[in-house]
């Protein structure tokens, strides 16, 4: 489920933490991961209309540069390769006119329904399958590669989805996990001084349960995610993983850009100006590269 940051309004409220340490994860509310799937299902259509996301290179989040630039992959012709919350399916297309053999999965029907008339209306082959990240419909050791683009930040069990992830995964198989920094959770609101989150958010004590409102022509509708610190991240995943690559990323200045200049910028979308300056200074995203 891939992420429009500067089209929301991030009012956004705490819903439930835990104290303590750094190891434990977000308090179980399966009721809130139904209404994240919902929400999902509902903004589908209006998503996909308001961002301009390529079929032809993998996206690490908005307004930046994406594998072609990172080169996170390498060579994925022949490969098997899982997109964990894939959205629309841009970025397992892009992956499939790479050569690869590309599967998708993401827990809402119409995002899969329109990745399958995607993939149908660019004339490229991948697998897309209604699952989520916890439950992967896939046997063990299938993919050489895994990866998901700020999907995770939707994801209640995070430990669960690495778990799969690992199950999934051959022999020294590539896990790229893609999400929102945590210090640019922490500190957006204050920075862009926003009067619904104007605090620098309490990182020491997450994990959290945010809920904010997708402001849309038709009216706002809520949306969740969860909030981890670095450490409740790097740290499951290295209890399973080799870490082998870490990076920051930032936006790209594509307010200044051509059109053609564009082109190399995977995913675009609307911003808004405070935040758009904001986000040319400090790293909006985190990506992790790790080996089984």
């Amino acid at each position: 489920m891939d992420f429009l940051l500067l089209v929301v309004e991030r009012n956004k409220r705490l819903l439930t933490h835990e104290n303590g340490a750094a190891q434990r994860d977000v308090h179980m509310d399966h009721k809130i991961q139904s209404k994240i799937i919902q929400a999902w299902e509902n903004l589908s259509e209006y998503y996909q209309e308001r961002v301009r996301i390529s079929t032809h290179d993998v996206h690490y989040g908005l307004l930046a540069y994406g594998e072609k630039k990172l080169n996170l992959l390498g060579n994925v012709k022949g490969k098997r390769i899982l997109e964990v919350g894939c959205g629309g399916g841009q970025n397992t297309i892009t992956l499939a006119r790479w050569g690869a053999a590309s599967y998708g999965v993401d827990p809402s029907e119409k995002q899969i329904t329109y990745a399958r008339n995607l993939a149908k209306t660019v004339n490229v082959k991948s697998l897309f399958e209604i699952a989520p990240a916890v439950n992967l419909p896939f046997d063990d050791a299938y993919f050489h590669v895994v990866i998901t683009s700020y999907a995770f930040d939707f994801v209640e069990d995070i430990r669960k989805a690495f778990d799969e992830v690992y199950r999934v995964l051959v022999k020294n198989g590539i896990f790229i996990l893609c999400l929102s920094h945590p210090y640019f959770n922490a500190v957006i609101g204050y920075l862009s001084e926003d009067p619904e989150a104007p605090d620098i958010r309490d990182y020491l004590s997450w994990p959290e349960i945010i809920e904010w409102s997708w402001d849309r022509q038709k009216g706002s509708m809520k949306m969740w995610e969860y909030l981890r610190t670095l450490s409740q991240i790097i740290n499951p995943l290295l209890e399973k993983f080799t870490l082998e690559r870490i990076v920051e990323q930032g936006i790209e200045d594509v307010a200044n850009m051509s059109e053609e200049e564009k082109v190399s910028i995977p995913y675009l979308c609307d911003w808004n100006d405070k935040e758009y300056s904001i986000l040319r200074t400090l790293p909006c995203t985190l990506i992790v590269k790790v080996r089984k």
